[in-house]
């Protein structure tokens, strides 16, 4: 049963705040079997509000929830679920901890079908 789960395909999803650091990031993902890739541009909630007139936002608070990048990358691949653990390494060594503000959020959901993959 193990053997089955390990083949399961999952979408592995990256909103990456350190835009600047997607190169060397995808380049990293390519030398551990991660073939292929989505990235797209993305903007957070946070920072297109602050671009709002009247946000709801107190200018008091605005510093601690908007980041300094005024966009993100969102990466996303299909790939297998045994993969994952690579994926995650690969990410903590080039972008750090994610757990620090302004880094980035990672996370993978099961994928029910897929077409068009080679």
């Amino acid at each position: 049963m193990s053997e089955m789960r390990n083949n399961q395909k999952v979408m592995a999803v990256l909103i990456l705040n350190k835009t600047e650091l997607l190169d060397e990031l995808l380049l990293e993902l390519t030398n551990v079997g991660v073939d292929s890739a989505t990235v797209l541009n993305s903007v957070g909630m946070a920072q297109q509000l602050s671009k709002v007139e009247e946000t709801r936002i107190l200018s008091t608070l605005r510093p601690l929830l908007i980041s300094d990048h005024s966009e993100n990358k969102m990466i996303f691949s299909i790939v297998n679920e045994s993969q994952i653990e690579t994926i995650r390494k690969v990410v903590t060594e080039v972008i750090g901890d994610l757990s620090e503000p302004d880094t980035g959020v990672l996370f993978a959901v099961p994928t029910i079908f897929t077409e068009g993959l080679h």
